[in-house]
């Protein structure tokens, strides 16, 4: 994708940052990325092997789903192809999905948690969900009119189905499954899923044409924000112990509390900003 068909906006401050936060309506989804670098890519592209061989991808999900019934419960095992890729994503196998966030700063968090990042800047992208909704419709009616007319024009399971078997249709699918694991509750996570695996998700946000500029922002803020921000979302409750509710999460989210933690210098510098604030006078 071109470097000016999706909007760019650079932030010094976190302050800067969330006033423009607030500007965005329900519309909008986010993913945060710990390097400005990176573009959109699933996990299936970095695994690279996608292409090696024809349908390995659906050689890979049998794979998985035979071993998976082995370790879940009855009531657990998947009903439909979107929530068994849900659950090899949670579980770290490589997909065509792409976690976004409904929320713009759990994606924050997401972008700036690794304290130990050596890069210059975050990302956070924000995606308009619906009009790639709209522009699916638009670019598959052709393909599928039988399917959306049953459906009065709505972009179903069934019809991700055939997309995901064909392997043929380039173009970004809004996907988000019924039956949604806690984390990925906790987390208010909704997937992007490109139309064909042998094909990078940057190539089928083409499909947009000229919608790109109005519907794709990627925001970029200095990573050395990190310790201010990490102490700001946690005060929200965006921590590792609350977007992952088990012991690690607990355990992650003590060592981030620890490792945000002020010193007493810097304790004592925010006393004195807030008086100058209540007494507008320089201490």
């Amino acid at each position: 994708m071109s470097q000016n068909k999706y909007k760019r906006k650079y932030f010094k401050t976190w302050e800067s940052f969330k006033k423009f936060a607030n500007s965005f309506s329900e519309n909008w989804i986010f993913r945060g990325q710990s390097n400005s670098s990176w573009e959109l890519e699933t996990s299936l592209e970095r695994s690279g092997f996608a292409t090696k061989y024809e349908n390995i991808e659906i050689s890979f999900l049998n794979d998985f789903k035979r071993g998976a019934e082995n370790f879940l419960s009855s009531k657990n095992i998947p009903t439909n192809l979107i929530e068994w890729l849900a659950l090899m994503q949670h579980h770290g196998a490589p997909t065509r999905l792409l976690d976004f966030s409904k929320s713009i700063f759990i994606a924050s968090y997401f972008a700036f948690k690794s304290l130990e990042s050596n890069a210059d800047n975050v990302a956070i992208w924000a995606i308009d969900i619906n009009t790639i909704t709209n522009k699916v419709k638009d670019h598959l009616w052709s393909h599928f009119e039988t399917d959306f007319q049953k459906k009065f024009g709505v972009f179903t399971y069934e019809i991700f189905e055939k997309i995901f078997y064909s392997n043929f249709y380039e173009c970004i699918l809004p996907l988000e499954p019924f039956k949604m694991n806690k984390r990925y509750y906790l987390q208010q996570s909704i997937f992007l899923s490109s139309g064909n695996s042998t094909l990078s998700f940057m190539e089928q946000l083409e499909f947009l044409d000229n919608l790109q500029q109005d519907s794709i922002i990627k925001m970029i803020l200095p990573n050395k924000l990190n310790k201010e921000v990490l102490f700001d979302l946690n005060k929200m409750n965006i921590n590792e112990a609350s977007i992952f509710p088990d012991l690690d999460g607990y355990a992650k989210s003590l060592k981030m509390r620890y490792s945000i933690m002020k010193t007493i210098s810097e304790r004592i510098d925010d006393i004195v900003k807030e008086k100058e604030k209540i007494y507008r006078y320089k201490i």
